[in-house]
């Protein structure tokens, strides 16, 4: 077999993340203590709590002061500050977005959603298209694409009836952890069915997103474009939160 040539906390961090896909460890859940799992992985607490924070870091773990280090679970507060990245210009972050279901329905996937949901080309996925506003206005469109051999049983009941946000939903009735995403951004003109969405002209210069989240073991769960209206908003975000 060959010798690892990473450093040992690497390797324990790759250790937990594998239990952490596996599911030994509950969204929500706290880790065991630092003395016992740095017995179970036969390292030093240092190279325990090195492990840890490079989770931490990646967003599958979060330390909550006074209380310990949780699995990383889905609630209305942390969509809102760490995936949701929308403000009114020059604002701090206020208020939760007000997310509408336009349309769910099944379609083949393109090229692009292929590889970024990473099924073959032309496989079954979902798209849902959402309506996003913030204090009272239309700010965003969400193009939403899942793979539906990942959420079967998924219908339109189930979206708009859903007790919380949708990262909540793929967690709770579908096993699906969402920790961390990519985004890039660019401009674009806005196509005529978000612009009758949106309030705006057809070819309105628009902000695009283009985010793939992932799972626990780097398996992509979602891919959504956004489209944002950004008149009065723009993208907020600083780094490490």
């Amino acid at each position: 077999m060959p010798v690892s040539t990473n450093p040992l906390y690497v390797t324990v961090q790759r250790a937990l993340a594998l239990a952490l896909a596996d599911g030994r460890f509950k969204p929500g859940e706290a880790l065991p203590g630092e003395k016992s799992l740095a017995q179970e992985h036969g390292v030093s607490i240092g190279t325990l709590r090195a492990a840890v924070d490079g989770l931490v870091a990646e967003g599958m773990l979060i330390r909550q002061q006074g209380r310990g280090t949780f699995v990383a679970a889905h609630d209305q507060a942390r969509l809102r500050f760490y995936f949701f990245h929308i403000v009114l210009q020059d604002a701090e972050k206020e208020g939760y977005p007000d997310v509408g279901l336009v349309s769910f329905t099944q379609i083949k996937a393109d090229a692009e959603v292929a590889q970024k949901l990473n099924v073959a080309k032309g496989a079954a996925v979902f798209h849902i298209r959402n309506r996003v506003g913030l204090l009272s206005a239309n700010v965003a469109v969400d193009d939403i694409f899942l793979s539906c051999a990942k959420f079967v049983g998924l219908t339109e009941a189930r979206i708009r009836n859903r007790p919380s946000t949708l990262y909540e939903l793929y967690q709770s009735n579908f096993g699906h952890t969402v920790v961390r995403s990519s985004e890039r951004l660019r401009a674009v003109a806005c196509a005529v069915s978000h612009a009758r969405l949106l309030g705006v002209a057809a070819g309105a210069p628009m902000l695009e997103i283009r985010r793939q989240a992932v799972a626990y073991d780097g398996e992509p769960v979602e891919w959504r474009v956004s489209t944002v209206n950004t008149d009065d908003h723009e993208y907020a975000h600083e780094l490490g939160k």
